[in-house]
Order: structure tokens, then sequence, then C-alpha cells
């Protein structure tokens, strides 16, 4: 019984034993640049989380790392590396920018659900390849998967700066130079803000906060992706799968099915993870579109355990330090590759020591299997 309550304790101090020993080893890096932690750290907090707009930043922030979390959290569920969050997630923006932009005349309650299906199928067609290759010749995930994601930036660059480039638009500066974009999108594609929402309860927010709905949608995301894995026949195949694949197919599970499915799945919920972007903030894509949401969406799954509801704190703590970098670089004029190396130090050191305690808890909760089995085994010889 004893062992249960340290089980239960070190599960809840996991995380924050980790934070705090993040922010113990950062602390090192800003003495090495000749600034006070307690100032950098007073700083971000400060900056981050003294107004209600810049907490609406940090929201919007996290808003695609929820998503990019989410789907690299599914393929981690059933054993898969989904490496190719990234390429997938480009590609989705990519076509629910093409299905913004020609399909015109439509009613924003029509053209807004359709663009957003088109990039969950954008997400859902790039990630077809891998798992193909997987299930019918074996060819590792990670492996395609990296090499996709390259194909994928290429393939966007000559979309968007040749094929599909705007060449409506007005001359830069006077200089006979355009911007390699596509076309505007619509109103009627455009994801409206969370402001008309927030000012019915007398929360208003300046116009160049761009929090919007896609932060509630993703909110009921991590819902719906919680309630498969642990309700539903197909959530209990994937992670009987995940577990032990030669198990599952001893139970009567095809792996091969689990796999194609829920690879399908993890890059639909990858497909709508630059939409936040695009149909809030931007407005068209073009070569300038924000990068690396599905490698960082890697370490807020890592973060999160594989949990949907914990990968929604995940990305807002990936938000908050987002945030807080801008804080401390304007404030404090620490320079951003300080700023970079002081976050891959906070996200490496949450990860590692969430890992390492993660597996101690593995190894009791053994040790309490075996005892629990072996007191009934007494009781029933008696």
């Amino acid at each position: 019984m004893k062992r249960k309550y340290l089980i239960t304790v070190m599960r809840i101090l996991a995380p924050v034993l980790a934070i705090v020993l993040s922010a113990f080893i950062s602390s090192i890096v800003i003495l090495a640049i000749g600034k006070s932690p307690w100032q950098v750290f007073y700083t971000i907090f400060r900056f981050s989380l003294s107004r209600l707009d810049s907490v609406a930043i940090i929201l919007y922030n996290a808003t695609p790392l929820i998503f990019s979390g989410l789907a690299v959290s599914l393929g981690f569920r059933m054993g898969l590396f989904n490496i190719g969050v990234e390429g997938q997630y480009l590609i989705g923006a990519f076509f629910a920018a093409l299905a913004g932009f020609t399909l015109k005349g439509l009613p924003a309650v029509i053209h807004l659900p359709l663009v957003i299906l088109c990039g969950a199928l954008g997400g859902m067609l790039w990630s077809f390849i891998p798992i193909y290759l997987k299930v019918k010749r074996g060819v590792h995930e990670v492996i395609s998967t990296i090499m996709l994601n390259y194909i994928s930036y290429s393939l966007i660059h000559y979309l968007i700066a040749d094929v599909f480039m705007d060449r409506t638009q007005k001359l830069l500066d006077g200089l006979g130079s355009m911007l390699a974009r596509t076309p505007k999108l619509p109103p009627s594609a455009l994801m409206p803000k969370l402001h008309g929402l927030l000012g019915l309860f007398g929360i208003e927010l300046p116009r160049h906060v761009y929090l919007n709905w896609f932060f509630p949608l993703g909110l009921l995301m991590a819902g719906l992706t919680y309630y498969l894995l642990m309700y539903t026949p197909f959530g209990f195949e994937l992670r009987a799968v995940g577990q032990n694949q030669e198990a599952a197919r001893t139970a009567g599970i095809k792996p091969e099915r689990v796999y194609m499915v829920g690879f399908l799945l993890s890059g639909a919920v990858a497909g709508l993870v630059g939409l936040s972007d695009l149909l809030s903030y931007f407005g068209y894509m073009d070569l300038d579109f924000p990068r690396n949401y599905g490698f960082d969406g890697i370490a807020v799954a890592l973060i999160g355990q594989n949990n949907p509801f914990g990968i929604i704190v995940s990305a807002m703590l990936f938000g908050f330090l987002k945030r807080g970098a801008e804080g401390i670089q304007t404030l404090l004029n620490v320079p951003m590759d300080t700023i970079v190396i002081l976050q891959a130090v906070m996200i490496m050191s949450i990860v590692v020591i969430t890992k390492v305690m993660n597996d101690y808890i593995k190894r009791l909760e053994k040790k309490e299997d075996v005892r629990v089995c072996s007191s009934q085994n007494s009781s029933l010889q008696v």
C-alpha cells in the first residue's frame, strides 16, 4: 500500500521536479552570458502573465503545438514514430490554402469547414505514402517520413513560387519584385478570432492578438483523441499493438490495419497544425510560412507523456516559453541565439528527467504487481 502511495506521489512530482531541475540548469546558461537568473525568470513571468493580451498570445502560440503533439502521440501510442508531421502539416496547409483561394462565392458556413477538411485531407494523403511503404514493404517510417519532409519543402516552394504564385499583387518597394505567395484567401475562408466571445465576458483584446477558434477546436480534438484511445474498440487495438505487436496479433488484432488507420488519423491531425496561422494571421501561404511545428510537437508529446490532456499543458508551456523569450530579448537584450539555447536546454532537461522518472515509476509498478500476485497466490494456497 505504501508503494502505491509512493508511485502516485512520484507521478505528481515528476513533471514538477523536471521543471525545477531544468530551471536550475538554465540558470547556469544564464550566468554564463553574464545575466542574473532571477532577473531573467522574473522578466519571463512578468512579461508573459501580467496582461490578458499576453496570455492570449501564449494560447495562440500553443494552438498549433496542441495539434502537432496529438499527431505525434497517435504514432507513439501504436509504437510508430511519425517524424513526418512537419511535412504533413505543410502539405495540409497548402491544400487548405488551395481550397481557400480557388473556391469562390461560397458562404463562410460552407467554405471554412471545407478549407479545414482539405487541410486534414492533405496531411492524411502525405502520411499515406510512408505507412503504405511500412505495411507493404517494411520500410521504416522514420526514414521515409524524414525524406518526405525534405520533399514537401521543395514541393511547397515550387508550388508557391511558381505554379500558384499570386502575380496580381503590387510590386514591392518599386523594385519590380513580388512576394512569393499564394493569392489571398477570401474572408469566407478565414477563421474568426475569439474577440467577440471574450468581449461578452468583459475581456477586450487588442487587434494585434490573433487568438482564434482553432484554440477551442484543439481542446476539442484533445478530448476526442482521449475518447478514441480509451473508450473505443479501435483505441484499445491501437494501444494493444503499441504495447506488444505479436501479443496483439495472437489476440486476433491485425497490426497492419491498425498501423494504416492510426497513421492516417495522425496525418489528418497533422494537416490541421498550420491552419491557425494560415486562416487567422497570414491569410495566404508564402515561403516564410512558419516551420518546425512538427519537430516541436515531438517534444510536446514526450513532455505530455502522450496523454492528450498532458499535451495541452505541454503546448501551453511551449507557448509560455516562446512569449517569455520575446520579453527577455526586448527588455534585457538577451541575444536570440542564447534564447534558442536556453529553450533547448529547458526542453531537453524536462524530456530527459521525465523519461527517467517514468522509467523508475514503471519499475516500481512492476514490483508492486509481483507483490500483489505473490500475496494472492499465498492466500489461495492457504
